[in-house]
């Protein structure tokens, strides 16, 4: 799906992303990431963490002000068209949605709930069997009174670590959380799903992002530090857990750890360019220079329309008279940020470095 000339507005979050990164993904294929509900969306994702949004018949709710003629898709539709996710695989899809409908009884309206949240992954309308096969497994969790949310957590549960619903027979646990059976054993479903004991529902990762992330806004750092490091345990995938890990040991002055954090996410995901740049700026505070410059790199290969990246690495390289790959930098960064306000320095800079190239030059010859 193309996302040239649409607006956005995603309901949920995306994993693995920060808010900042999918702006510059959805701009840089000439869409538009809206920051609130607005009759300008035309294209309204749901991450997976929006599953208490599905109602038990099928409907989502939409967050108001809203147009009705704005598309849903799904977190993986979306991943698709930013090119962070590869094509579903090609097998056989004969089926179509009527089919699908008619042989899992589920109505359509449950049907689209399904595929909204990618338990079920058509293509052009047209469905696989292992799509029936997850039809039908919710259908039955359904019929034994188990809420669709419930249903869609564990999904995505089962996909983050590689599964699907189509693979798995899932039962009710004695608290009401989703356990697998395998051999004739419960198991656990995922770590996201077990994380808690006790007669409470165990709260899913995205539930202890968000109050990871209202401690933090709150200033409520070792609340923070406590959930995210939590959140990291169960999911060992995503880079925003311990990018923001890191941000709340910065915050407290404890910058080995934020730096061991900031590690943690770009080894989680090499393009996470927040992170290389705070690793950038940590570098520079210690005066480790090279090591700067080749985060800032870091940075802005990730993303290359990052004018703060480019422009903190131009900096760092006339302060170290490396004139001519400055020169460059700065040329770059006046490339993406062209009438800025740091365009009048980029100017200066850039005559300052022709000028040291020339003197080298002429001492030389």
């Amino acid at each position: 799906m193309p996302l040239a000339g649409e607006t956005l507005f995603l309901v949920g979050r995306i994993q693995g992303l920060t808010r900042r990164r999918l702006d510059t993904l959805v701009r840089l294929r000439e869409g538009k990431l809206a920051a609130r509900p607005g009759r300008n969306v035309t294209l309204i994702a749901f991450g997976h963490s929006a599953v208490a949004r599905a109602l038990n018949d099928g409907r989502v709710g939409l967050p108001p002000g809203m147009p009705a003629t704005a598309a849903l898709i799904s977190e993986n539709v979306l991943r698709r068209a930013l090119g962070l996710l590869a094509p579903p695989p090609e097998v056989d899809r004969s089926m179509g949605r009527a089919e699908i409908e008619r042989l899992s009884g589920l109505s359509p309206n449950l049907v689209s709930c399904l595929v909204l949240f990618d338990v079920l992954e058509p293509v052009d309308e047209h469905f696989a069997w292992g799509d029936l096969v997850a039809a039908r497994e919710a259908a039955r969790l359904l019929k034994q009174g188990v809420a669709i949310g419930d249903v869609l957590e564990a999904s995505v549960a089962l996909r983050r670590r590689g599964g699907t619903l189509a693979e798995a027979r899932l039962t009710e646990g004695p608290t009401g959380e989703l356990l697998r059976q395998v051999g004739g054993q419960l198991a656990e479903l995922s770590g996201q799903l077990t994380m808690f004991g006790g007669q409470q529902k165990p709260r899913s990762i995205d539930d202890l992002l968000g109050e990871a992330e209202e401690a933090e806004a709150e200033g409520d750092h070792a609340t923070a530090e406590s959930l995210y490091t939590t959140a990291m345990r169960a999911d060992t995938a995503d880079p925003v857990l311990p990018f923001n890990l890191g941000n709340v040991f910065q915050a407290q002055g404890r910058g080995p750890e934020a730096k061991v954090a900031w590690q943690i996410a770009v080894a989680r995901d090499p393009a996470f360019a927040e992170a290389w740049y705070n690793l950038a700026l940590a570098a520079e505070d210690e005066e480790q220079t090279d090591l700067a410059i080749a985060e800032y790199r870091r940075a802005v290969k990730a993303q290359p329309d990052w004018g703060d990246a480019h422009f903190n690495l131009a900096m760092l390289l006339t302060e170290v008279e490396r004139f001519d790959e400055a020169l460059a930098a700065w040329q770059r960064f006046l490339e993406v940020e062209p009438s800025g306000k740091h365009a009048a320095t980029a100017q200066k800079a850039i005559a300052l470095c022709r000028m040291k190239i020339q003197q080298d030059k002429a001492q030389a010859g």
